[in-house]
């Protein structure tokens, strides 16, 4: 089970269009009694009902009366033994009509719901990119010290 989407700020009257999409990616349907989605200041909706496999569900804010924050904000889905499953989330600003999508390797991406397509901001793991960060900037230093050593080898002159 997943956050599969969710529209924290669709065009018009947010409570009139918020809602969240939870999709059964397993391969057998599950009894969603006992399960809850919260957002990230807490607020809590008890699931109820059989989703089958393949299947999603949409709630509206009319039904979870969960007011999703148009300035970041996170989805937590909880088994019914209240066990994290899976969460959503972005920073910075939605505009109008963006949709936060749950892609593959727990990546998310915004994307405009008028145009249906086009990604306007992917989120990306930070821990990967910081990892990728440090190791580019260290072997682009072991080759610049390198290119100095030879340099002075070169020329005979100490220049550290």
């Amino acid at each position: 089970m997943i956050v599969k989407e969710f529209l924290p700020n669709p065009v018009g009257s947010d409570k009139e269009g918020e809602y969240i999409k939870i999709f059964n990616d397993g391969d057998k349907a599950v009894i969603l009694n006992g399960w809850q989605l919260k957002d990230a200041s807490g607020k809590t909706h008890k699931l109820s009902g059989t989703l089958d496999a393949g299947r999603e569900m949409s709630l509206l804010y009319s039904q979870t009366k969960i007011a999703l924050n148009n300035n970041g904000e996170t989805i937590y889905l909880y088994d019914n033994a209240g066990k994290l499953t899976d969460e959503l989330g972005y920073t910075g600003m939605a505009e109008e009509g963006q949709l936060v999508k749950h892609m593959a390797n727990s990546e998310w991406q915004i994307e405009n719901t008028e145009s249906g397509f086009g990604a306007i901001n992917t989120q990306v793991n930070y821990s990967k990119i910081f990892f990728l960060d440090f190791l580019t900037a260290g072997i682009l230093a072991g080759l610049v010290l390198w290119l100095f050593l030879k340099i002075e080898e070169n020329l005979e002159i100490k220049l550290f």
